[in-house]
């Protein structure tokens, strides 16, 4: 590209030399771009693909209106799109009418071009999921945000969607917050907090962008029946965890049939003393 610097009043000799510096730029441009790791070809490539997805879902059964409110709020609307949001799906539960309430109650400059959808229930809850599972050349990656309930997180997992979790406080006993701070110390979810869930989005980025999960491979659903030795799961984990006299009642069965300590799938062998009830997912 040459630069003529106004064209008026120059010689040929200085325009020329114009077009000699300006092509001299040009050339060292282009290297400087090219030796950038191809991260400069990757990120034009994504300017080309739609923008993220979020799915947020509260679960079947229990109401959770404190994260609702929130997905609902200008300030969180903004931190999605500052991140390349452009779409929010939301699974209600039984407060679908508080929240789209609220939802029509924002304008245009409130929603900062976030495309929101909102329904009660659904069953095409993976499908749901994978639209924010990355793929390379097909989509970015969006995230799900989802109540720490055990199927909900097991479900996330399984389609390799990035996550994060938010417990619901009102629930007895409080166990979604175990649940999530366990998730998090696994590195397998980012977890959220009500009153600043702005700062998850901006962690889960920083994750997708850690675990190149913007260039995934296309998904392939997994093969069942699945072995002996990856059947100890998530949900074994929880109930092993916050039911500790199944624990204990597990264990017996399995001196009953002389098969020693109880391990992770892996052969690591459960944690003596103190934490037993834990089981070691390392």
């Amino acid at each position: 590209m040459g630069i003529l610097a106004n064209g008026v009043g120059e010689d040929e000799g200085e325009v020329s030399g114009v077009l000699a510096d300006a092509h001299e730029r040009e050339i060292k441009r282009q290297r400087f771009n090219h030796h950038q790791n191809g991260q400069t070809h990757r990120n034009a490539e994504h300017t080309q693909l739609r923008g993220r997805h979020c799915f947020a879902t509260v679960g079947a059964t229990a109401g959770f209106r404190a994260l609702l409110e929130e997905l609902s709020t200008p300030g969180f609307l903004q931190s999605l799109a500052a991140h390349g949001f452009t779409a929010l799906d939301v699974q209600c539960g039984p407060d679908l009418e508080f929240f789209r309430d609220r939802i029509v109650n924002l304008s245009n400059e409130e929603t900062h071009g976030v495309a929101i959808r909102y329904f009660g229930y659904t069953e095409t809850m993976r499908a749901h999921m994978l639209a924010c599972r990355g793929e390379l050349d097909v989509r970015l990656s969006g995230c799900v945000i989802a109540h720490a309930g055990t199927g909900t997180v097991l479900e996330a997992q399984s389609v390799g969607a990035p996550l994060i979790v938010v417990a619901n406080p009102t629930l007895m006993d409080n166990h979604q917050v175990e649940l999530a701070e366990e998730l998090e110390a696994l590195n397998w979810a980012v977890h959220g907090h009500i009153g600043n869930l702005a700062a998850a989005i901006e962690r889960i980025l920083e994750r997708i962008a850690q675990g190149t999960l913007d260039a995934l491979p296309p998904y392939t659903p997994p093969s069942f029946p699945v072995s002996a030795a990856d059947r100890v799961t998530l949900f074994d984990w929880m109930v092993l965890t916050c039911y500790p006299d199944e624990l204990a009642h597990q264990q017996h069965l399995a001196d009953l049939r002389g098969e020693g300590p109880m391990t992770n799938g892996d052969g690591a062998n459960q944690q003596e003393g103190e934490g037993a009830g834990m089981l070691q997912l390392d």
